[in-house]
């Protein structure tokens, strides 16, 4: 039954879920496969239907959050595909409209791969795609090293020690914090 495979995805969450867009708005796959793009055009068909749908969103949401004997904070998990935040203004559209009819506070944690610290090249192009969408959603933003254990750490990038040449430190974890 696909119902109970659906249901079975979010019982992995340490909190419950009161909406999941997937299933109450609009759902990728079917978009996919009813309008024959792939999974960068479903996701900017999928976004901008849930942005010219957002009053439905909203009406849903607020319901369900006024059902809530507690207070609580919001999680709105987004895909991760750059072209979402980097090309397209609809999920920065989205969030000023939620930030403005919910009267609540965001803030972005964006997550990157903690591979990506074992080049510096790659790093630098993170950080940049970092604070590109932080300034593209106007909102205060934490940036976050997932799947930092998987790191490979004989491959850690150095870095110039006072300017002395052959002197490296070896970065075993980089927290940058852009204000």
């Amino acid at each position: 039954n696909d119902t109970n495979r659906e249901e079975d995805t979010d019982s992995h969450l340490p909190y419950d879920t009161i909406l999941d867009v997937t299933k109450d708005i609009i759902n990728l796959e079917s978009v996919m496969t009813q309008l024959h793009l792939g999974p960068n055009g479903g996701l900017v068909y999928c976004m901008e239907y849930i942005e010219q749908h957002l009053t439905h969103l909203l009406s849903l949401l607020t319901e369900r959050l006024s059902k809530l004997d507690h207070s609580c904070y919001l999680l709105f998990d987004l895909p991760g595909q750059v072209e979402l935040y980097t090309h397209n203004t609809t999920v920065q559209n989205i969030l000023s409209r939620i930030t403005k009819e919910l009267d609540v506070r965001l803030c972005a944690v964006q997550l990157i791969d903690g591979n990506f610290v074992n080049d510096a090249s790659n790093f630098i192009g993170a950080v940049l795609l970092a604070t590109t969408t932080m300034l593209r959603l106007e909102l205060p933003a934490v940036n976050v090293l997932s799947k930092i254990d998987l790191v490979n750490r004989s491959s850690t990038f150095s870095t110039q020690n006072d300017g002395e040449e052959g002197e490296n430190d070896e970065c075993g974890v980089i927290i940058v914090v852009i204000n």
